[in-house]
């Protein structure tokens, strides 16, 4: 700092000389006390407002920077105005006159004019020297009689000093009563500490520290508790209160939930607590209770774990012939029993840490842990697991633990089922045997035997009564192994059967299977035939024969009688009558409506009979055709027997059905469009001319049925003759022996 200084003039009176210099020292003593007593207030006040904002608010490190360079700058505006600026105005002997002149008003100007006069020599000139002379004297006499203190007001600067002093006194006691208050304030504000205050409630949030930040999953609930020292001495809150804001700017405030009630001394911890539910975005939360606050505090939101593709790696066996894949993972995975597994998984983010556990009876059991970021020295997003062959169903549950140290909300299943290898479909059937059969006779098989992986081998299966199983191959047909055509028969001739013996059948195939129980074998329906003489199958089938006929001669009893109902028909008016309002005059006519209606229905039911008697008509051609292929395989047939069975009565019916009841068929159709119409009793008169020419033929083999019947009654008869001549024989053979026996006695 610098003051300007004054040439003094060597004229100038000494006693005016020392007063001005006594003024002017004086007022630099008094500059200089006005601004260290203002410097010290400004520290003083700076000291007790952030020692009050500290320790009420403990504001972050931020804030309190901000505390303190705001009291550094009002420090240097308190040095640079009121010190080194008002140091700086230079004190002149003119300046000191004239404030002499307004204090003491008995100089009348003498003072000042003796100082401009001193400054400036050349203008005494121009005045009386003895004027001036005694001017100088009065000044001199004057100055010898001023006390300079009467020229300040000295209240303000004791005002000031007394403030700065009671600051500074303030201080000094608070540091030696307080010196812990007081380092803690120098730590804080000075040396920006993160260290707190003394508290007497002591609140403690485990593994955070203040501007902690917490990664959880987005929409997840995260629980907060906070404990609270419970030692005595401490305070425990009534209330803890956790703040929050999020990142959108909403705020709130919750107070957490209050587990128990401990009292001082009675516990280590007064436990609080509180969840934030469904956090979908970044929050920032604070706690307070009694006098201690911890926070801030940061939730990040992040995704959470979860799998987004997942494929099992199959490798089928050999046996199968199937190449390797992989299956996408959706539901229920299927998969064939003895595949061996791997499940190659791919997640949403990097992984760390992948727990799977087996689920069996609704019981979690660990079965491995794929530490990912161990084996491979950094998370990863893809993981595989090998399985091994599976042999029985399996539920895997994958709990994922990626890089921010989120566990997956809900473990990730994957539910896996072990296909069986089915037995081969057998779809064979005897094909023209009954239930009973002869020694002789030939147990043709035909259908169809299929296997997803191929059919290894097929063989008859059979047994007579409780005897051991015999089996005999079978020729199939079929390039694919997993279809096979069977065309082939078992020769019962050579089993050596009686009548009364009962022979079990069945056609059987097995797979190709290796797996551990060998391979699969399934069966065809198990057919149970009565071994019986040749003759008493041809009575069985002539009592089927006969109970045919019986059937066919109903059909064609009932085929005359839908004729005649035709036949009776007033199909002209059988047109319905069209619907009127009730309260028309044609509703009058409701009695002539309701019959030509009712003409319609039993229209309708012609047609139906008519071809129920068309399928039952062919179903009797079918059972002809069986007693045909029965007769021929047990080889009890002739060839009369088969041509009048094929050609008097299976063909012809047939025949029948295919040509002349389908032509009735499409004529019912026409005659269906032209009913209520005139034409319709033209197209019901061919149509009743069909009828009769089907009723001559289904007549004609009726006779054939008849001359059948009449045959097989010779047939009959003829085995009751050879059955009395063996009678005959074998008594006359009896009496012989007994008339030898008599003579040798």
């Amino acid at each position: 700092m610098s003051v300007a200084t004054q040439h003094r003039s060597p004229r100038l009176d000494p006693p005016v000389a020392a007063l001005l210099a006594r003024l002017r020292r004086r007022i630099r003593a008094y500059l200089w006390v006005d601004g260290l007593a203002a410097l010290v207030v400004t520290l003083g006040v700076a000291f007790w407002l952030s020692l009050a904002l500290d320790w009420v608010f403990e504001p972050p490190v931020g804030l309190r920077i901000i505390v303190l360079v705001a009291a550094i700058l009002a420090l240097a505006w308190v040095l640079a105005r009121l010190i080194a600026a008002q140091l700086r105005v230079p004190l002149t002997d003119r300046s000191m006159a004239l404030l002499l002149e307004r204090r003491f008003r008995r100089f009348q100007d003498a003072l000042v004019t003796s100082v401009e006069l001193a400054d400036q020599p050349e203008h005494a000139a121009a005045f009386n020297l003895e004027m001036l002379a005694h001017t100088r004297r009065a000044a001199s006499e004057q100055s010898a009689q001023v006390d300079v203190r009467a020229v300040f007001n000295s209240k303000p600067l004791a005002r000031r000093v007394t403030l700065a002093a009671a600051l500074v006194l303030a201080t000094v006691v608070f540091g030696i009563f307080a010196p812990d208050a007081f380092a803690i304030w120098a730590r804080r504000s000075l040396l920006l500490s993160e260290e707190l205050w003394p508290r007497k409630t002591r609140l403690v949030v485990e593994g955070l520290e203040p501007g902690g930040r917490i990664k959880v999953a987005r929409g997840s609930d995260w629980p907060l508790e906070v404990k609270a020292d419970a030692a005595i001495g401490r305070v425990i809150p009534e209330i803890v209160q956790v703040r929050y804001s999020t990142l959108d700017g909403g705020r709130g405030r919750e107070n957490m939930s209050r587990e128990g009630i401990v009292g001082p001394g009675e516990a280590a911890f007064q436990i609080y607590a509180h969840k934030f539910k469904s956090i979908l975005s970044p929050l920032t939360f604070s706690i307070l209770g009694g006098d201690d606050r911890l926070g801030p505090f940061y939730l990040d939101v992040v995704e959470s774990p979860t799998i987004h593709r997942m494929t099992l790696r199959c490798e089928f066996p050999d046996y199968m012939h199937r190449e390797p894949r992989e299956i996408p993972v959706a539901g229920l995975v299927q998969i064939p029993r003895g595949a061996k597994l791997s499940v190659v998984a791919e997640a949403n983010k990097p992984l760390e840490l992948v727990e799977v556990d087996e689920i069996r009876d609704q019981e979690a059991t660990p079965l491995t842990q794929l530490n990912l970021a161990a084996e491979h020295g950094a998370a990863q997003t893809r993981f595989e697991l090998p399985l091994g062959e599976l042999d029985a169903d399996r539920t895997l549950a994958f709990t994922l633990h990626d890089n921010d140290g989120i566990r997956g909300r809900d473990a990730v299943r994957l539910a896996i089922g072990a296909l069986a290898d089915e037995p081969p479909q057998v779809n064979v059937q005897l094909k023209g045997i009954g239930t009973a059969i002869t020694p002789a006779a030939r147990l043709p098989a035909a259908g169809e035997i299929t296997d997803d992986y191929g059919v290894a081998r097929v063989w008859f299966d059979f047994h007579v009564n409780d005897d051991a199983r015999s089996q005999q191959p079978i020729n199939s047909q079929g390039t694919d192994p997993a279809k096979l055509e069977v065309s082939d028969a078992l020769e019962v001739g050579p089993l050596e059967l009686v009548p009364k013996q009962k022979l079990h059948w069945a056609i059987q195939a097995a797979d190709e299977c290796t797996l551990d129980g060998g391979a699969n074998v399934g069966s065809s329906q198990r057919y149970v035939l009565e071994v019986v003489t040749p003759e008493q199958l041809r009575a069985m089938l002539e009592a089927r024969e006969l109970g045919l006929r019986r059937r066919f001669e109903t059909i064609i009893e009932e085929f005359t009688a839908t004729r005649d109902s035709l036949a009776g028909l007033d199909l002209a008016g059988a047109k319905p009558a069209p619907a009127e309002p009730a309260d028309s005059p044609a509703a009058a006519d409701a009695a002539g409506g309701a019959a030509a209606r009712s003409v319609a229905v039993q229209f309708e039911r012609a047609v139906q009979n008519s071809e129920r008697s068309a399928h039952e008509t062919l179903e009797v051609a079918h059972s002809f055709d069986d007693m045909r292929e029965e007769m021929i395989n047990n080889r009890v047939d002739t060839e009369e027997l088969k041509s009048r069975l094929k050609e008097g009565i299976s063909d012809p019916l047939t025949q029948l059905v295919e040509g002349r009841f389908a032509k009735l068929q499409e004529q019912f159709q026409q005659l269906a469009q032209l009913l209520g119409k005139p034409e319709s009793a033209a197209a019901r008169t061919a149509a009743i001319g069909e009828m009769d020419a089907i009723l001559v033929e289904m007549r004609a083999v009726l006779d054939k049925m008849l001359e059948l019947e009449t045959f097989n009654e010779a047939l009959d008869m003829l085995r009751q003759i050879i059955e009395a001549q063996e009678k005959v024989n074998a008594e006359t053979k009896q009496k012989q022996k007994q008339k030898v026996r008599d003579l040798v006695e």
